[in-house]
This record gives structure tokens, sequence and C-alpha cells, in this order.
């Protein structure tokens, strides 16, 4: 959902360099790693993808390989403890990022893509991919990006200092994006768990508030996980339901919150 200058909702594709199938907890695929993508290994399927853009002729946004500053994805650079990651070395994401979006800028869509660049929030991650420094050294530059945005989600392992507020998930996070650009921003994959506590609905109701701040006023969308998931937390499996409609007390939060015209929804 975009907030009312940009005129309702606009499709975004999150697309990610790794087989259809695969995984989403496998980290390491040598087929898809970054120096094979900037050797051009794929720059006919990028040039077939781009010109069905151009001649579709509607916009997208385009979330290409998210969360570039984790460790969980074939397309990291390194992940705990600085260790590479699927034998991708400093530097690829940006060179492959720009590969990309030059094979489409040839092609003629550009004009039609939005770019989405968009990290994990800082907060859970190594210690290592936490800084200021390492986001921004994964920043492709101005002129490759539209948009920038953010994964982040409330959801357990709760920390002792944990609260269910909008500032405690995203607020590190949006500093380092706007200390790297000052380029729209979008939340591009959010939601809440009723995991823990019960406090899914004060989250939710926090959110929207925050939304209608004046400082937040270039925060121009969000993207809501609206799915249950059963992942692995704490050595357990946990079952996080993300949906909006998880409660009837969640549902009516984001509801209020999308409603209220503060929030320019």
């Amino acid at each position: 959902m975009t907030r009312s200058w940009a005129k309702g909702l606009l499709p975004m594709l999150t697309w990610e360099s790794r087989p259809m199938a695969a995984a989403n907890d496998v980290m390491v695929d040598p087929a898809y790693s970054l120096p094979v993508i900037n050797a051009g290994t794929y720059d006919d399927y990028l040039r077939r993808y781009a010109a069905d853009v151009a001649a579709l002729q509607l916009p997208v946004a385009i979330r290409l390989d998210h969360e570039m500053n984790a460790g969980w994805y074939p397309w990291n650079e390194q992940g705990s403890g600085g260790a590479a990651v699927n034998g991708n070395n400093r530097g690829d994401y940006v060179t492959m990022w720009r590969h990309v979006h030059d094979i489409f800028e040839a092609a003629g869509a550009n004009q039609y893509v939005i770019w989405v660049w968009a990290p994990n929030i800082v907060n859970n991650l190594p210690a290592a991919n936490q800084s200021l420094e390492y986001t921004r050294s994964l920043y492709p530059g101005d002129e490759y990006v539209d948009w920038v945005g953010l994964s982040g989600y409330y959801r357990p392992p709760y920390r002792e200092d944990q609260t269910p507020t909008f500032d405690y998930t995203f607020g590190p996070s949006l500093d380092q994006l706007r200390a790297i650009t000052d380029k729209p921003i979008l939340l591009a994959e959010i939601g809440a768990s009723e995991t823990g506590g019960g406090d899914k609905p004060a989250w939710v109701t926090d959110l929207f508030h925050a939304l209608a701040r004046p400082e937040n006023a270039d925060i121009v969308g969000l993207a809501w996980f609206n799915l249950t998931v059963t992942t692995v937390s704490e050595g357990q499996l946990v079952t996080n339901d993300w949906r909006i409609s998880s409660r009837p007390d969640s549902l009516a939060a984001f509801v209020a919150g999308i409603s209220d015209p503060a929030a320019r929804f």
C-alpha cells in the first residue's frame, strides 16, 4: 500500500537471484553466486525480462535481492563474524545491482520500473553486519535506486528491552537509510506475530501513529507480509501468524490505523 501522493496501490515484485523452487533457508547455491551473475551468465534471461517490462508499459516496483545486509540468502556478501557467503566478495552486490539496472536501461524498461533497495532492519543482524558503514557499502548509488526500503518484524525471540513500538523496530535502520540517501522510503516487508505477549495490536497501532509523525513523511508506503509461517526460534518450531486478520483485536487496530487520515493512506 502506498500513501496518498502515489494514488493507491502499486504492484511490487520481489525478485530473487535463485531458482524459483529454492527453499527459503538455503544460503549456498554456487550457480547463483554474485560473481556468476556479474560474469553475464544470466544476461539473456535479464534482457528478455527487461524487454517484456518495456513492452508491457505498466509501472512496477522491483525489490531486487532484498535483505542484502543479512547472511541468510545466496546474494549476501557476508554472514556471522564477517564470513563470506556463497563465494561472494565485498563489492559484488553493488556490481550485480548496477549490472541488472543497466540491462533494463538499455532495453528502455527503466521508465516503468521503481527500483527498491531494501535491506533488513539491523537490530538482530550479526554484529559485523549492523554498522552504517557496512550498510552503505551495499548501496548501489542514487542513480541506480528510486526508493529505499526495509524488512522488519515484531517477532520472537523478544529481548528484555524490546517494546512493541515502531521506533524500537525501525528507528536505528531508518537512521541509517537517511544517512545514506534522501530517497523515498518504503516499508517493503513488515508484520507482527501473535506469538508472545499479545502485543500485536499495540505494535500495529503504534505503526500508524508513527507514520503520521512529520519526521516520517518520507515513508511512502508499506507491504504487509500477510501469511502464517512456521520457523525455528531459539531451537524450537514457532508458528508466527503475520496476517492482518490473525485476531479480531489485531484486525481492528489495522483498520483503525489505515483509516486514520493522519496516516495519509
